[in-house]
């Protein structure tokens, strides 16, 4: 035969799921970045106070008198409605946040491959050697296979730019460590007008005197 305080006891484990439910919910409320972790744990913790909850209804319907059956009744249907709608509400959670990772992943994978599959053109790429008389022809050359090829990035650019020079072509000096500023310090050393005509005047001296 059930006493007060067995009811007084019973409601008051009842309270204390209510409590981890409310808490539950905030969780589900919040707007703050959830990981697939911290979900599958409140996920758990659900699944031990739906447990506690079970075990709680079988002790009230062992507890409590027919006349007041009704109205607890209602009052354990309302926690195990709200118990089911937590539950769906985090595994909808769960299951967009895998959604999504895998749709960055697979965009992370396509990117990765669209970069590894990149190679130079079956035509050999130039080869600069620092002759000044060369360097129209082999910026040309340059400009036609990589500088216009619109699946390199601008980092790989200036790898095949720096592949490509020899001897004092290689050891000119940059502003900064990135393509255009390479092809920039190439071009004022190489496209200067006062060396230009040195060389060219150079060549002719050389060329006449060649017996």
């Amino acid at each position: 035969m059930s006493t007060d305080t067995d009811i007084i006891v019973l409601n008051r484990k009842k309270g204390s799921i209510k409590g981890q439910l409310t808490k539950l919910h905030t969780f589900i409320s919040q707007e703050e970045n959830k990981s697939e972790t911290v979900i599958t744990t409140h996920l758990e913790i659900l699944s031990r106070t739906s447990t506690k909850f079970e075990k709680l209804r079988t002790e009230f319907y062992r507890t409590v008198p027919d006349d007041d059956f009704e109205e607890v009744e209602s009052s354990l249907s309302e926690i195990e409605d709200d118990i089911f709608q937590i539950e769906v509400s985090l595994k909808s959670l769960l299951h967009e946040l895998r959604l999504n990772t895998s749709d960055s992943n697979s965009s992370d994978a396509k990117s990765i491959d669209k970069t590894v599959s990149i190679k130079l053109p079956e035509i050999p790429v130039p080869v600069f050697n620092g002759k000044i008389e060369e360097w129209n022809s082999f910026k040309q050359q340059f400009l036609n296979l990589i500088n216009d090829n619109p699946n390199l990035t601008e980092n790989q650019k200036c790898y095949y730019l720096r592949s490509c020079l020899r001897n004092e072509a290689k050891s000119i000096e940059t502003s900064e460590d990135n393509y255009q500023s390479l092809l920039k310090a190439l071009e004022d050393r190489f496209e200067n007008k006062r060396i230009i005509v040195d060389t060219h005047i150079k060549n002719i001296i050389n060329h006449e005197i060649v017996p």
